[in-house]
């Protein structure tokens, strides 16, 4: 059984179709987009989830290209094919992180529109540019226009944390979105796609109409592959998997499911995998961390710093609906902007309350989420002090909670003396950090019905319990009292592995682990 092609980076829906690329249909929903959805939709998506790809068919769609359809699902819908003045921008590349860069590249995107449409150079604003260009082509062609704006907040979250830039990069674009307030007699169709919302940006308060369809039942599968597309559309490449592997084809989808898949964008749960994860999984044969390598999150640390984010709220936290549509600039904690980008989804929604469960998606998210944060709460890299981690991440495996904590307590005793390591706290982030970057799932302030344990941790085949306390004022012993007194086992007696309780004393002068003590 030969390779398919793969559409790893490519984000052209003609591409995509006259090259032979392995195409998951989704012109039914393009279709009821342009048709019966508004004259003005936003729709927020994480990076690399299709949202380009989606745009670019909308395009040929309204430009009429029925060829490219034939087969589709949208070639037994649509009986009229009709060409529109489309504008298609795409924002992620104005890639210059300076005001400067980014006027010029707007001006290069419009220039092209105005070349096509017979209008002379000029010296007006953006604005009033993309106003004259959707005037002419209504005039021209007697068709409304389209516009499509991808990626609308590329520009400003590249330079997030930078108040001049982003204020300026903003003021760019609120004159040239502000027009299309007023024009919608010119247009047929808006589109815009994004990963978060700005109040301050022109787009959200000058188009009167805007429906965000963001988190609209009907639409939680737009973007991403669903568990039935996947099996339809990838069932030899899961195939060539589970031969690689020597597994079976169950075992084979259950290895993408836990990587890339679990993601939810309302409250029905669909069930969504990331589409550029499984596109390079299946063109390089390998299941590695394509999503999160593919860019790092340079925003994400200045965003958990700003909001004072800690670990302990990154899994199951509670939040209302509302929380979604907090605008960025108007956020009250990390919570919104880590969802929209896709470090965390929906895991639970209760109609009753209207209270969604929020958590990380996959072991790809996972992974790549606390790689990125160990430099960040324990001052290096992991490559730093590979053997050291390494000694931890084996000694895990092998269920050796001594041999791991005298490694941990090596690589905390060597960290720079300026990081934040002097509480309980601080210790269950450092802790938690660490072991869940080697792939050692770890969680911290885990309530019961009697109290909250500072750490647990499930090994290969143990489950471990800590508590810690500060060698200056308690013992091991203590510890270990307060695990027994508070049942902090309860909630796993009905796991069959064993459980192992270790108390353990830390010392704010020498800022690492002090002494343990283990109870099996």
């Amino acid at each position: 059984m030969s390779r398919r092609r793969y559409p790893a980076g490519v984000q052209d829906f003609e591409k995509i179709v006259t090259d032979g690329f392995v195409y998951v249909d989704k012109t039914r929903y393009v279709y009821e987009l342009a048709n019966n959805c508004g004259d003005a939709l936003f729709l927020s998506r994480p990076r690399r989830f299709g949202k380009s790809l989606l745009c670019s068919t909308l395009k040929h769609y309204f430009l009429g290209h029925k060829e490219l359809f034939e087969g589709l699902a949208i070639d037994r819908l649509e009986k009229d094919w009709t060409e529109y003045p489309v504008f298609h921008f795409d924002m992620s590349q104005c890639k210059n992180d300076d005001p400067g860069g980014v006027r010029v590249s707007l001006s290069l995107s419009l220039s092209i529109f105005e070349e096509k449409y017979g209008i002379p150079k000029n010296d007006l604003g953006f604005g009033d540019r993309l106003k004259m260009l959707i005037n002419k082509a209504h005039e021209l062609t007697g068709h409304r226009a389209v516009l499509i704006f991808d990626e609308y907040d590329s520009p400003v979250l590249n330079v997030i944390g930078e108040p001049e830039k982003m204020n300026a990069i903003r003021s760019i674009f609120n004159s040239f979105y502000g027009p299309v307030k007023n024009m919608g007699e010119h247009l047929r169709f808006v589109f815009i796609t994004g990963v978060t919302k700005f109040s301050q940006m022109s787009i959200f308060s000058t188009i009167n109409n805007l429906t965000n369809i963001s988190m609209q039942e009907k639409w939680e599968a737009l973007c991403g592959i669903t568990s039935q597309e996947l099996e339809e559309s990838f069932h030899p490449d899961i195939e060539l998997l589970a031969q690689k592997r020597n597994i079976t084809n169950e075992r084979a989808l259950q290895l993408l499911r836990d990587r890339y898949d679990g993601y939810h964008f309302g409250p029905k749960m669909v069930d969504v995998y990331n589409p550029y994860s499984i596109v390079n999984a299946f063109s390089a044969g390998e299941l590695e961390d394509y999503w999160f390598t593919s860019g790092t999150p340079a925003a994400l640390i200045k965003i958990l710093d700003k909001y004072n984010f800690k670990l302990s709220d990154i899994e199951n936290t509670q939040v209302f609906r509302r929380t979604f549509d907090q605008p960025f600039d108007n956020m009250e904690s990390a919570i919104p902007i880590l969802y929209q980008s896709g470090y965390l989804t929906i895991k639970d929604y209760d109609f009753e309350s209207n209270i969604y469960t929020l958590g990380i998606p996959n072991q790809e998210v996972h992974a790549g989420l606390y790689s990125t944060l160990m430099p960040h709460y324990l001052g290096r890299d992991i490559s730093q002090n590979e053997s050291l981690i390494m000694a931890v991440r084996k000694a895990m495996l092998a269920d050796d909670i001594d041999a791991a904590l005298t490694a941990a307590q090596s690589y905390l005793a060597a960290l720079p003396y300026n990081l934040s390591n002097k509480t309980e706290r601080d210790f269950e982030t450092l802790l938690r950090v660490m072991f869940d970057c080697i792939g050692i799932e770890t969680r911290t302030e885990v309530r019961n019905a009697r109290g909250r344990c500072d750490v647990v941790m499930n090994g290969r085949n143990t489950i471990y319990v800590l508590e810690l306390k500060i060698s200056t004022t308690a013992t091991v012993d203590d510890a270990l009292a307060q695990i027994n007194e508070r049942d902090y086992l309860i909630p796993y007696w009905n796991d069959p592995r064993p459980k192992v309780k270790v108390g353990v004393t830390v010392n704010p002068d020498t800022r690492t682990i002090d002494n343990w003590k283990v109870e099996r």
